[in-house]
């Protein structure tokens, strides 16, 4: 906790007892390190979730395992701390670390496959690997409703329906964070902007390492016109993952709206690399170009848009943009 305001006497004494606090067990900031693997086997497990849990509630931090099975979490305050870890296929262990008494802490975590199943030492890949990996570790009939809610949205039922489905999940399991982030974004379907914002507040304060609940607070600001909070959510959550195109086009649409054309370029061309179908970012990609009096570039974007979709909500903008760059192409000498 930092101090405001102190006298230069006051000063002078912490900076002994900093001193000193380095040889003692407990105090300053200490770290958690350790090891992953299978209790059958002995092989190590690559990019498991473990979850960092303080004692009295609210996860501290979250880190994924090395191609060798190791992690390591550093900058942690001297308390007691829960080290869950997750992996598909594999039972839950959950390790108990009293860091008061002790700086640092080694464990060696055996995961024992459950009966039936041969996992693989790898999770899988691809946008939904560090879902599936954090659901590893949730009770079956909270996982069975979300997985009903999830179904729900992605037909496009009834968004308070899978509203329903999404809160049962968390009844079974309090401290569900996908599941009330996926409740925040049945509320935003229906509009209710007070609760998508109840649901993700919970949501962070659960897991504030997970990029998603971050990201729909930054589209929910955006949306708000809220840009200096949209700027920092949608931050946190790059921080977390740099992988998430949707977060690149959304501080791109950050920074546009606050005039910071310099800042939102980078953002916008990473999202349509990470992700070439996505077609709005081509708007933003050619407003960029007419701010930098790229008329082609500006009208290549246009029709890059039209070509992913050509029936979107801005399909009409973009084709009188395109007539009037290609009317003030031809009038020119």
């Amino acid at each position: 906790m930092g101090v405001r305001s102190v006298s230069a006497s006051i000063l002078a004494i912490l900076s002994c007892a900093s001193a000193l606090a380095q040889n003692y067990p407990g105090a300053g900031r200490t770290s958690i390190r350790g090891s992953v693997r299978n209790t059958q086997t002995h092989q190590a497990l690559y990019r498991v979730i473990v979850d960092v849990e303080a004692d009295s509630g609210g996860n501290a931090a979250q880190v994924i395992t090395d191609s060798t099975g190791k992690f390591d979490v550093e900058g942690l305050d001297a308390a007691v701390y829960l080290v869950r870890v997750r992996f598909p296929g594999y039972d839950e262990v959950v390790e108990r670390v009293d860091l008061t008494v002790a700086s640092s802490n080694y464990l060696d975590i055996q995961l024992k496959p459950k009966p039936g199943s041969n996992p693989p030492a790898t999770a899988p890949e691809g946008p939904s690997a560090a879902l599936n990996a954090r659901l590893a570790g949730i009770p079956d009939k909270a996982r069975k409703e979300f997985d009903r809610g999830r179904e729900c949205l992605d037909k496009g039922e009834n968004p308070q329906s899978c509203a329903e489905h999404f809160d049962k999940a968390i009844k079974q399991y309090p401290k569900f964070a996908d599941a009330y982030t996926m409740e925040a974004t049945a509320y935003l379907q229906q509009n209710n902007v007070d609760g998508a914002k109840t649901a993700l507040q919970q949501a962070i304060r659960i897991d504030p390492k997970m990029p998603e609940a971050w990201l729909i607070s930054g589209m929910l600001q955006n949306r708000e016109k809220d840009y200096p909070t949209a700027e920092k959510s949608l931050t946190e959550c790059l921080a977390l993952d740099q992988g998430l195109p949707q977060a690149h086009y959304e501080l791109s649409r950050t920074y546009m709206a606050m005039g910071n054309v310099a800042e939102a370029e980078p953002h916008a061309l990473k999202a349509a690399q990470l992700q070439p179908s996505m077609a709005p970012v081509h708007i933003i990609l050619g407003n960029i170009a007419l701010k930098k009096n790229d008329g082609l570039g500006a009208l290549n974007e246009f029709q890059e848009y039209l070509k992913l979709d050509p029936k979107g909500p801005m399909a009409q903008s973009a084709q009188a943009m395109i007539d009037k760059i290609k009317s003030v192409t031809n009038a020119k000498p």
